[in-house]
């Protein structure tokens, strides 16, 4: 049994750790990531940032943490401190008693300075922040990514307690509102990150198939919807990962978060969003189906559907602007009894920016430029003239100079599964 030499260095796993078969990046593209960041701090004059541990959202706003750092997933506490200068000291993660520091030094091979906090990582941050060699010094600028401004949560995500630590303990330090500094660092996406993101698309596409193999009449959705989060797992997915879920008929409004016990019927439609996660990495495919067949006004909904899908796929390349994707669904439902409004946002570690609902006044979202390798899920919804039937598709897409390139291999279709 191999064993963690307790006598090592603080934050050094011993040489005869082996890594945690879970997936890895290079050091290479941890390397591009850091110069990145440090260009833009630079850039916003920031000596340091401090990323809060927030596992809301399927772990999804803790994005920067896993960005910088490696650690995260499994709902699990994690912080980090990274300085603009090498200078000033390593790259610092900090985390949560469970799982311990040894399992985080085999788990990624990027930081080695990983230092606990029992269930503070407040404190674990500030005692970090002491080494850095200005931190006396008046005018140092603390970036804090997550103070506002986040996408879905604009009021922001780091605790008042976090802020108030921070604020009484470095009263000569200027905090500063990183989020928009680390959005314009994960908003374009390295071949690595893109091949994570595609093959955590296989993981969607295999629980598509296991929704088309497991779902008839008599099933209750909770066993189907099991499955399908059971083949996401077994196929190495992270959790928690997200599966909305929207089943019956009449189907009902909007997604949810729980599969019923109810049992299924002929004639159910299911509307589902599903991710798959690769290292952190989310693919994400919106996927409509029908236990039977699809009745007329569904189909040429799904044409219509089908149109804007098509529309925005020609027009995501680099120079075009969010603020073009509004009217788009507009344009394909034109002359139909139907409605159409375009969903686009960034698909990457998190809620990654920018993000375009239906009819945003957001301008900051709304002026932001599509660049190649960004990567987004495009998912037009159309809707009939009563409001209802909500018919949406999308899958996970680059932005490259001829439009968007999808990540998944199946068929873009509203799945029809023979009772």
């Amino acid at each position: 049994m191999t064993t963690i030499d307790s006598s090592a260095a603080p934050g050094m796993a011993s040489a005869i750790s082996p890594k945690l078969a879970v997936p890895h990046f290079s050091l290479g593209e941890r390397d591009r990531r850091w110069a990145r960041v440090r260009q833009l701090m630079e850039r916003d004059n920031l000596d340091v940032l401090v990323a809060p541990s927030h596992t809301g959202a399927w772990d999804q706003l803790q994005a920067n943490v896993r960005y910088l750092t490696g650690i995260g997933g499994g709902s699990a506490t994690a912080g980090c401190v990274f300085p603009r200068d090498p200078a000033d000291g390593e790259v610092t993660a900090l985390v949560g008693p469970i799982p311990p520091k040894d399992y985080w030094l085999r788990f990624q091979d990027w930081v080695t300075d990983v230092r606990p906090g029992f269930f503070s990582i407040s404190q674990a941050s500030i005692d970090r922040l002491k080494e850095h060699p200005a931190v006396d010094h008046p005018g140092i600028r603390i970036g804090v990514p997550g103070l506002g401004g986040m996408i879905r949560m604009p009021e922001g995500i780091v605790a008042t307690g976090t802020f108030r630590n921070l604020h009484e303990t470095f009263p000569q330090a200027e905090l500063v509102d990183a989020t928009h500094l680390m959005d314009e660092a994960r908003y374009v996406k390295s071949d690595e990150e893109i091949a994570f993101m595609r093959q955590a698309i296989t993981l969607v596409e295999r629980a598509i198939d296991t929704l088309r193999h497991s779902a008839r009449p008599g099933v209750p959705e909770c066993v189907v919807f099991g499955r399908m989060l059971s083949t996401l797992v077994e196929g190495g997915s992270d959790v928690p990962t997200m599966l909305l879920w929207s089943v019956g008929n009449p189907q009902p409004p909007t997604n949810g978060f729980v599969a019923t016990q109810r049992p299924l019927a002929t004639g159910d439609v299911f509307a589902m969003e599903i991710d798959g996660r690769w290292g952190g990495y989310i693919g994400q495919v919106t996927q409509p189906a029908v236990l039977g067949r699809l009745d007329d006004e569904r189909h040429e909904m799904w044409k219509v559907q089908q149109e804007a899908v098509a529309r925005c796929y020609e027009r995501l390349t680099p120079g075009a602007s969010m603020a073009e994707f509004v009217s788009i669904g507009e344009q394909a439902a034109r002359g139909t009894p139907f409605s159409c409004s375009v969903i686009i946002h960034s698909r990457g570690l998190g809620n990654d920016a920018p993000m375009v609902i239906f009819n945003s006044r957001d301008r900051r979202q709304l002026d932001w430029p599509i660049l190649e390798n960004a990567t987004f899920i495009l998912k037009p919804l159309v809707r009939n003239a009563a409001g209802e039937k909500p018919t949406c598709w999308g899958d996970t897409v680059v932005a490259t100079s001829s439009g968007a390139r999808r990540l998944g291999s199946q068929p873009s279709q509203f799945i029809e599964i023979e009772p």
